[in-house]
């Protein structure tokens, strides 16, 4: 209507998705894994997804979709193939780590993000290493898998959630409070950050790093005015030296400067002897 304004309508509130029939989905993708790269400075989706089904090979059994923001879909045509690449994890291409899981019905931005690493503890009193201990390392780490737990070796298969940092280290105490540190291995494990332990970068580009140099204080660069009143100072000092060294003339005590001018004058009339008396005795040829 004239006059009138246009009335819109909130555009930032999130738009409303149906669902479908959750038994056709779960059929349609019950034989797909989804995958992320987790260093997109580093790895190429559209590379990975040339690459990937020649290595394990299966070119002719095996499907990609390029899902965009780093993600990607992986079809296959049975189980058994399914299994076969997911058991040669965790995965890595261009040296970096990327996820791959069976895929699973769940909206989130950061879907997927779990890496399964078989860890290795390090470290565990011996009166202590049990598989209850073992278990309770594990689970701050990640989900552990109960039926990979080798005692002797202090290995297991773990979930480990790649939007966390790393921990290769941990504190471990006693019921007595007695602290040891235990070490942390990843076995598979390829290039991340050794400063805060992330996989998604590496420490040339580590955010922490860049922080920390930014909260330093700089020195400051002298300028432009500085730098021209440097030879201003050198002459200053130059005049300086000159004006000591007749200030030093000048306190001199009186007795030495009268000694020094008798010796001027001396030598003068030495000169002045030895001159005469040169005149006299020369005689030039005839």
């Amino acid at each position: 209507m004239k006059g009138k304004g246009i009335l819109y309508e909130d555009d930032d509130a999130p738009i409303k998705l149906m669902d479908q029939d959750d038994t056709m989905i779960a059929s349609e993708f019950s034989l797909s894994l989804i995958g992320k790269v987790l260093n997109p400075k580093k790895q190429n989706v559209e590379k990975l997804l040339r690459k990937m089904p020649s290595q394990s090979g299966m070119e002719d059994r095996i499907t990609a979709n390029d899902l965009g923001n780093g993600k990607f879909l992986l079809n296959f045509t049975s189980e058994e193939d399914l299994n076969s690449v997911l058991r040669q994890g965790p995965f890595h291409f261009n040296f970096c780590m990327f996820v791959l899981v069976r895929w699973e019905p769940i909206v989130h931005d950061d879907y997927p993000w779990i890496v399964p690493f078989m860890v290795q503890v390090i470290g565990i009193p011996l009166h202590l290493w049990t598989d209850i201990n073992l278990r309770n390392i594990g689970a701050r780490l990640g989900h552990v898998h109960v039926d990979t737990l080798e005692v002797a070796e202090g290995r297991m298969l773990v979930d480990v959630d790649s939007r966390k940092p790393l921990k290769f280290s941990r504190k471990v105490e006693s019921k007595d409070g007695d602290e040891v540190t235990i070490e942390i291995k990843y076995e598979k494990l390829f290039k991340h950050c050794s400063t805060c332990g992330m996989l998604t970068h590496e420490k040339d580009h580590c955010p922490s790093v860049d922080m920390r140099s930014r909260l330093q204080p700089q020195p400051e660069r002298p300028g432009i005015f500085t730098r021209m009143q440097a030879p201003q100072e050198l002459a200053q000092r130059h005049t300086f030296n000159r004006e000591q060294g007749l200030k030093l003339h000048e306190r001199q005590p009186y007795a030495s400067r009268l000694e020094s001018s008798a010796r001027q004058a001396a030598s003068s009339r030495y000169y002045e002897d030895d001159r005469k008396y040169a005149q006299r005795t020369y005689h030039p040829a005839d």
